[in-house]
C-alpha cells in the first residue's frame, strides 16, 4: 500500500512538472503572407484592388478576402498548410500558391 501512494506522489509530481515545461508558443501554428507589388505598371495608385486566399485542396470556398485601392502591400495571418492566393485588378487575374510555416513569412512579390 505504501508504494501505490509513494507511486502516485510521485507520477503527480512528474506531470506537474512536465506541463509547467509546455511553451503557449508550441501550440500556435501561424505565420504571415505578405503581398507586395513592386511592377507598379501592373496595379497603379486609383486601381481597384481584390485579394482572396483560399485552401489549395479546396479552391471553391474563399478562407479570407480583402479589397483596397492603390498598390500597396497587404498582409494575412494564417495558419500553417498550402494555400492559393487570387489577386484580381484592372482585367488581370494572378493566380499562386504558396506554403505557410511556422513563425515565418511568405512573400509575394507581383
Amino acid at each position: 500500500m505504501k508504494k501505490i501512494i509513494i507511486s502516485s506522489i510521485f507520477f503527480i509530481g512528474m506531470m506537474l512538472c512536465a506541463s509547467s515545461c509546455i511553451n503557449e508558443d508550441d501550440f500556435i501554428q501561424e505565420g504571415i503572407l505578405k503581398i507586395t507589388f513592386s511592377n507598379t505598371y501592373s496595379v497603379s495608385n486609383n486601381t481597384k484592388v481584390s485579394v482572396e486566399v483560399m485552401d489549395i485542396m479546396d479552391r471553391e470556398h474563399v478562407i479570407v478576402s480583402k479589397e483596397f485601392v492603390g498598390n500597396r502591400p497587404v498582409e494575412f495571418t494564417l495558419n500553417t498548410g498550402n494555400y492559393l492566393v487570387r489577386i484580381m485588378s484592372d482585367g488581370h487575374n494572378t493566380l499562386r500558391a504558396f506554403q505557410i510555416q511556422k513563425n515565418k513569412v511568405c512573400e509575394i512579390s507581383i
